[in-house]
């Protein structure tokens, strides 16, 4: 584990990378940077956790990504095309999914509808699609008729990860997805975050405020500070480095299990 080092390639050498954001510039106000040279690498089949103190940049690195932030400089590539300027609903159509941390379900929309509102693209796949998210989430399928606002916290973040999972995604940017859980909640949820990664297959990119089990769950991980890479290896290296847990874990870092 290095800091700020370019990381290894851990994924199919001939296919290289899947996603690449290279020394990435970005902000919502003109002149005020908020990423200032951020970089991470995908490769197929991992779960990356990027983690770091309030206002480093987090959320608006995956908002990047997800074309929902411009990006002043630097790029973007998917399986090695360049989509830095591609706009959400383009995304969505090349295989990337996205879970907002706020505002990422329809309260007044049934469960069932909720997803239905995930499949827009591809509305005649909808049997298919909801059976899959259904073996992942059988909550989902329990509750297909109830209205997602009379959910607790964990259940409509099942449903928001569940309708960005039924357009089939490749990738999947998670924000902040245990905000505001109870801590079984947060189990449940990373839980089957964990699960959506080795059992579907699906590439996973989570900006996670929960460090430590964010890292143990993720097969690489990024601190950011300040808008850039400040730390980068793998979960347990980051959890295991005395820099690292001095700097952004602290005590949290030094609990058990």
């Amino acid at each position: 584990m290095s800091e700020a080092s370019p990381p290894p390639v851990d994924g199919p050498a001939a296919d290289g990378p899947l996603l690449v954001a290279d020394d990435l510039i970005a902000g919502y106000v003109p002149g005020v940077d908020i990423l200032t040279g951020c970089s991470l690498t995908l490769e197929h089949g991992q779960l990356v956790g990027i983690i770091g103190p309030n206002g480093a940049g987090k959320s608006t690195l995956i908002k990047a990504l997800f074309g929902l932030v411009d990006i002043r400089s630097g790029e973007v590539r998917l399986r090695d095309e360049p989509i830095t300027d591609l706009p959400a609903h383009a995304l969505v159509s090349r295989g990337i999914g996205y879970v907002p941390q706020v505002a990422n379900v329809f309260p007044s929309l049934t469960v069932s509808e909720n997803l239905e509102m995930g499949l827009f693209l591809r509305s005649k796949e909808w049997a298919q699609r909801f059976a899959f998210v259904a073996g992942l989430f059988p909550l989902l399928a329990d509750r297909r008729a109830q209205r997602a606002g009379s959910l607790s916290g964990g259940e409509r973040q099942m449903v928001a990860m569940g309708r960005a999972l039924m357009m089939e995604p490749s990738v999947l940017f998670l924000d902040e997805p245990s905000a505001g859980l109870s801590p079984a909640n947060q189990d449940e949820v990373f839980d089957r975050i964990r699960e959506i990664n080795t059992e579907a297959g699906i590439s996973i990119v989570m900006v996670e405020q929960n460090a430590r089990r964010c890292l143990e769950i993720a097969d690489r991980g990024y601190v950011l500070d300040q808008g850039a890479n400040a730390y980068e290896g793998t979960g347990h290296e980051l959890l295991e480095d005395p820099k690292v847990i001095e700097l952004y874990l602290g005590t949290l870092a030094r609990q058990d299990g």
